[in-house]
């Protein structure tokens, strides 16, 4: 035997287990979060897919479910260790690299977890069942054989979970060959995945979450190891900064891409335990507006004090760069706000992995608080550019271009007022030929709509108000919740749970098009806006009322003024 069990065991992190889930195991019930309970077969066929659902299939493949199993079994549980054995050997036995039972079977990551499981499992078979030792290194070392050919390696993390299946094999089968192949492509993947601020490139905050979490994990297994991490391990580091910012004032995160209800709280950060705990521990960043070169504009009205709490400032996101993300959506120039306790314009959420309408839905482009055009399709490999920034005391003014459609020229500006606290959005399109163009704000689940009879929107939650106004004359305001067909109205709160939430849409018609847009919290009351130049101006003058002050702005073509401020309505 040439298994070396004593880096089994310094790689074994977690040796606690859930009574429960072993007792349901045991009685033949099996739940892979996030799905139902189902009941397992006396004899697998490796072909089970009960829920039609492809990530069941992935996590039924990679045997994590039975990790409590394993752990019951390391604590001397007899029945747990025969269960265990029992669908171990069936697996690899019905499961071979060159006639799988099930496409699922070597499926990239499902490979890597699985391969890490029968790892750790080598101290429990050399107790219990010495004489299978044998055939547990010819398992581990056929995984391990697959990980290292380059032809079965994933993408982003994916193939970090195999990589770090990949050192674990190789440190327990004792060949420098595979785990420093590990540590190369490691090293690699950190410099491919992570820039130099710290931001991951899969395109959605819990991703950006899970990746710290996952990284942090494998790091620590070099540690184990006495191994001198990687190159590019640094830049995970940053990581925890940008989640910080990432996070809304009620402690959650911004859904950007493939992100529905998450907190930063198991990340056990200074700066992550501040956000989770809505300022109660750790520390605050030190910035209040964050640029990302990766694409994210996070910005508050401040991050909490005696006299303000941190929940109750004000937060937007902004969003620039690729379109394509491994879990990210064609959301460039997407804006999200939170306001007032209340998350009033928000991202669609991820709902699942599947091909069902509403997954079609939240990853779309229409489905972002964007401009959209009907009959034309935008393009896959889009890029939105952040072209100018500017942070003051007073204003944020971003500007970006988007090359998302065909022949039309693009653009938009956000300004953000530092003492109203509102947002001026002001889209731009011009195409040779007649667009007929939408503008969409998504609104979260918990916010209702109402029509003024003088134009714009006033927005309600709870005994919170806000309002969007709209300035040109000729653009037509509608408003979508909960529709069936066409699939519109909806957001993601969940795996393949979903919330009816308002979508209001402006439209208009022309050549040239210019959506100006305020969004704004009020105090007590719905904001009111008052436009003091007349449509088509160059110069954009407009006073806002929201209760807590009346602002005059004007924002010209590269500048921002404010005339007037006085406190109250």
């Amino acid at each position: 035997m040439t298994l070396d069990l004593d880096a089994a065991r310094r790689q074994d992190f977690t040796t606690s287990f859930n009574s429960k889930e072993v007792a349901d195991l045991l009685e033949g019930r099996l739940r892979m979060s996030p799905h139902p309970e189902w009941e397992l077969p006396a004899e697998p066929t490796w072909k089970e897919d009960p829920f039609k659902d492809r990530n069941w299939c992935f996590q039924y493949h990679m045997l994590r479910w039975l990790e409590p199993l394993r752990r019951a079994a390391a604590k001397g549980d007899d029945a747990a260790y025969e269960m265990w054995l029992r669908w171990v050997r069936d697996w690899v036995e019905k499961n071979p690299p060159a006639s799988p039972r099930s496409s699922w079977a070597w499926v990239d990551m499902s490979d890597g977890i699985r391969g890490q499981h029968l790892c750790l499992a080598a101290p429990l078979v050399a107790e219990r069942s010495p004489e299978l030792l044998e055939w547990l290194e010819a398992a581990i070392r056929t995984h391990a054989e697959h990980l290292a050919d380059p032809s079965n390696m994933g993408n982003a993390n994916h193939a970090l979970h195999q990589q770090e299946s990949l050192f674990v094999c190789g440190r327990v089968l004792g060949e420098e060959r595979l785990w420093q192949l590990a540590l190369e492509r490691m090293g690699a993947l950190l410099r491919e995945q992570y820039d130099e601020q710290g931001v991951n490139a899969e395109g959605a905050i819990a991703y950006h979450h899970n990746n710290y979490l996952w990284w942090e994990r494998t790091l620590r297994r070099m540690d184990a190891e006495q191994i001198p991490r990687p190159d590019g391990a640094d830049r995970h580091l940053h990581a925890p900064e940008e989640i910080a910012h990432a996070t809304r004032p009620d402690g959650t995160y911004v859904t950007i891409g493939d992100t529905d209800h998450m907190t930063p709280t198991v990340l056990g950060t200074p700066l992550t335990d501040y956000t989770a705990t809505l300022g109660q521990e750790g520390a605050a960043p030190s910035d209040a507006v964050k640029v990302y070169d990766a694409g994210y504009v996070f910005a508050r009205s401040g991050w909490g004090d005696e006299q303000r709490p941190y929940a109750d400032h004000t937060f937007y996101s902004l969003r620039f760069g690729p379109s394509r993300r491994v879990h990210g959506h064609p959301d460039g120039t997407s804006v999200t706000y939170s306001a007032a306790r209340t998350n009033w314009v928000v991202d669609p959420g991820k709902f699942d992995y599947s091909s069902s309408m509403a997954r079609k839905h939240v990853t779309s482009r229409a489905a972002h608080s964007v401009l959209s055009f009907e009959g034309r399709k935008p393009q896959k490999d889009a890029q939105v550019t952040l072209v100018r920034r500017e942070i003051t005391p007073c204003h944020h003014d971003f500007v970006l271009e988007d090359d998302s459609f065909a022949r039309i020229a693009l653009s938009r500006r956000v300004v953000y007022s530092v003492a109203g606290e509102y947002l001026v959005v002001i889209d731009h399109a011009t195409s040779p030929r007649v667009m007929n163009a939408q503008q969409r704000w998504q609104l979260g689940p918990d916010v209702t709509a109402r029509h003024r009879a003088e134009g714009g929107v006033d927005l309600t939650a709870g005994e919170q108000h806000a309002a969007l106004w709209f300035s040109e004359p000729e653009v037509e305001v509608r408003t979508v919740r909960g529709q069936e067909d066409p699939f519109d109205g909806w957001v993601a709160t969940g795996w393949k749970k979903k919330a009816p939430a308002a979508a209001i849409t402006a439209h208009a018609s022309g050549k040239e098009l210019r959506f100006v847009t305020v969004l704004a919290a009020g105090r007590g009351e719905h904001p009111t806006v008052r436009p003091i130049s007349e449509p088509g101006d160059q110069v954009i003058a407009l006073e806002v009322a929201t209760g807590a002050l009346t602002e005059q702005i004007v924002i010209g073509a590269e500048s921002v003024e404010f005339l007037a401020t006085a406190q109250g309505a």
